[in-house]
């Protein structure tokens, strides 16, 4: 009873505990902190000639002396050793992006989707005679999420550029090159499957091949079989 009791007693102190520090300024400053350190990352983890282009930029917008300092510590913001200080981050992800090329802001917003949009991951048993009919309907949902994906909205609002007619237009481009990418992905597990089949032939019905069909914002791991005749 004694045990009850002090449970009973605890509810108010740490729920009204868990309330001051989820408005506690301090809690909210190293929350978005880290926030900012992902979106960091996201942006910095472009292929060399948009990054390139992207400090090319930062140069010409805010001086040589402010691009040098970016440029010197952008690897400890991928690593997650340094946070970037407010003003970094805002002329990265909020001033910056209104100079960007259209290219470079496809780039962008791809590496955005890729970190912040739900991805699937499915496992599917198909066998070598109708591994086409069962896999199809998934490949075509899973494209079908994929298209339709939103970053979440509190990312968006942080990011007014990301409503920008322009990012519509690039959002509609990716996910035309992202449908086809899922389709290439197919095409290429269809022109595999001769030999697929071969080896489980070898096995005589005792085995089975594991492959991972690798799409945007998802995965699909196939277990093919050869049925026993």
């Amino acid at each position: 009873m004694e045990y009850i009791l002090l449970a009973i007693a605890l509810v108010p102190v740490i729920y009204y505990g868990y309330a001051f520090l989820s408005r506690s300024p301090t809690l909210k400053r190293m929350t978005r902190g880290r926030e900012n350190a992902e979106l960091m990352k996201v942006l910095l983890n472009l292929e060399e000639e948009p990054l390139n282009a992207l400090f090319a930029l930062y140069k010409t917008e805010f001086g040589p002396s402010a691009a040098r300092y970016a440029r010197h510590t952008y690897r400890k913001w991928q690593a997650g050793e340094v946070r970037p200080n407010r003003q970094t981050f805002s002329r990265f992800l909020i001033y910056l992006p209104r100079v960007m090329s259209f290219d470079l802001k496809c780039e962008v917003l791809r590496e955005l989707r890729e970190a912040y949009c739900a991805r699937d991951n499915y496992q599917l048993t198909v066998y070598t005679d109708d591994w086409h009919e069962t896999l199809g309907p998934l490949v075509k949902d899973v494209i079908m999420k994929a298209n339709n994906a939103e970053l979440p909205a509190a990312l968006q609002t942080r990011l007014k550029w990301l409503v920008d007619d322009d990012v519509e237009i690039a959002r509609a481009i990716l996910a035309q090159s992202q449908t086809r990418q899922s389709l290439n992905a197919l095409s290429l597990l269809e022109e595999e499957f001769s030999n697929i089949e071969q080896l489980l032939n070898n096995a005589k019905g005792r085995g089975k091949v594991t492959h991972v069909l690798r799409l945007p914002l998802g995965t699909i791991t196939l277990k093919i079989k050869r049925r026993s005749r």
